[in-house]
């Protein structure tokens, strides 16, 4: 029972949670019939009065309308419907519908996104690819542990490019329970991977695996509920290609004569490197190692260009400024002061995109938006990208020892960025900075 002593209403309560609309009767309610009376009364006393010209007719008149008034009032009053619309709430409608929407059960063998009760916090978790055998678990919490009931719990650990603590559980087939401790309280929830044991991407098992889950949730909270078959860092994309090359080109349009390159293994990595090479060549620069009169372009995935765009800001490795593969719009790699420049083919602060971060941090509190989530998010809305990307910079405002390390110091080495703090949580794609066009639409081909 939720109210007042004077006034209780039962409410059902959804499963999970979720937000709760209450209709409180008020004791104006009550008055509703004394009003009414009083309305239809004093019409008969201004009927009667008009006839008998007692008094002057427009004092009549006006009484009479006042009455009129009070009438109308108490029919509207009685034939409102119940639970109406309350526009107050009507910019919350879109995100919290979509974030009540998403609490169904997700079908068997696809991602898990459920957002628990923990420690007297909303913790976002995060199950992919919820298929039985390895699964990543993203947990909102930097104490977290998850383990099935059958288990001791595991500690997670934090990975470069998001917020989440992250831990590795082996799932069993069909229907299964996880559970979760942080924040000093314990949940569970079920977890169903189905019959089939279709191979999960084998990049989940890699230092791209948060990238590959964040291309994940970005499809759930777009609404797409289908299972997961691929990583982004599996191939490389002919957009990217191209914008790759585009960035290449801007450097010759520059002057520059020598580029150095940090690429990794993945098949992307490889891929991206090959293309780099080829462009270089075709504009006369040669790729060398990383100095200071050259600058550096890095083609690896967020552990890498974490770690790159580290190393830069403490002065380990000398750059003429950083340029990133579009895949790397992700805030660790963004926070470091190093001069980073990143070929986008979309504004991250435009309303549409936007609208990204705030549906994932509704679903996943606390969960940095990156490029790989958005554009999972723009495919399953079926939204193209702008036709040409342009080059955008990342600067973050710095005060020592004001800010929060975008990744909890903990760039997946040990690494603590020489002890400096950066960012700020929050649904926003940088905190405590900006990602601004410097250059107008690249030309590509």
């Amino acid at each position: 029972m939720i109210g007042s002593a004077e006034t209780q209403v039962p409410v059902a309560v959804p499963p999970g949670g979720g937000h709760l609309a209450l209709v409180q009767e008020t004791p104006a309610g009550g008055m509703l019939p004394v009003l009414a009376l009083a309305a239809v009364v004093g019409l008969v006393g201004v009927v009667v009065l008009v006839r008998r010209t007692t008094l002057p007719r427009p004092y009549l008149f006006a009484s009479g309308a006042v009455c009129v008034l009070v009438l109308s009032f108490v029919l509207g009053a009685t034939l409102r419907p119940v639970g109406g619309t309350d526009t107050t709430a009507a910019g919350h409608g879109t995100a919290h519908g979509a974030a009540a929407a998403a609490e169904r059960p997700s079908p068997p063998g696809t991602p898990v996104l459920r957002t628990l009760h923990l420690g007297g916090e909303q913790v976002g978790v995060l199950v992919v690819p919820g298929r039985p055998g390895r699964n990543l678990v993203g947990i909102g919490a930097a104490d977290a542990r998850a383990g099935t009931a059958d288990e001791a719990l595991r500690k997670g650990q934090r990975r470069p490019g998001s917020a989440q603590t992250w831990v590795t559980v082996d799932l069993p087939e069909g229907s299964s329970t996880l559970r979760i401790s942080a924040g000093g309280g314990t949940a569970s929830l079920t977890v169903d991977t189905g019959r089939d044991r279709p191979a999960a991407p084998p990049a989940l098992g890699t230092a791209d695996g948060p990238e590959c889950a964040a291309a994940a949730a970005g499809a759930l909270v777009a609404g797409d509920s289908g299972p997961l078959t691929a990583c982004p860092s599996d191939g490389l994309t002919a957009d990217d290609s191209a914008a790759l090359r585009a960035t290449v080109r801007f450097l010759a349009g520059r002057g520059t004569a020598s580029l150095a390159l940090v690429s990794d293994d993945s098949p992307r990595g490889r891929k991206a490197a090959a293309v780099v090479r080829s462009a270089a060549r075709q504009e006369g620069i040669t790729v060398s190692a990383p100095g200071r009169n050259r600058p550096l372009l890095v083609t690896a995935g967020w552990a890498g260009a974490t770690r790159v765009a580290d190393a830069v800001e403490s002065g380990r490795t000398p750059a003429q400024g950083v340029y990133l593969a579009p895949w790397n719009l992700a805030r660790s790699v963004l926070t470091p002061s190093a001069g980073q420049l990143i070929p986008l083919r979309f504004t991250p602060r435009t309303a549409r995109a936007s609208a990204y971060a705030e549906a994932l941090a509704a679903r996943l509190p606390g969960e940095y938006p990156s490029g790989s989530g958005y554009a999972a998010w723009q495919r399953a809305r079926g939204e193209e990208p702008q036709a040409r990307p342009r080059l955008f910079a990342a600067s973050t405002a710095y005060v020592p020892g004001t800010m929060v390390s975008a990744d909890g110091g903990d760039t997946g080495g040990g690494d603590t960025g020489g002890g400096h703090q950066h960012g700020a949580a929050g649904a926003d794609w940088l905190p405590s900075g900006m990602i601004a066009p410097v250059s107008g639409p690249m030309r590509e081909g």
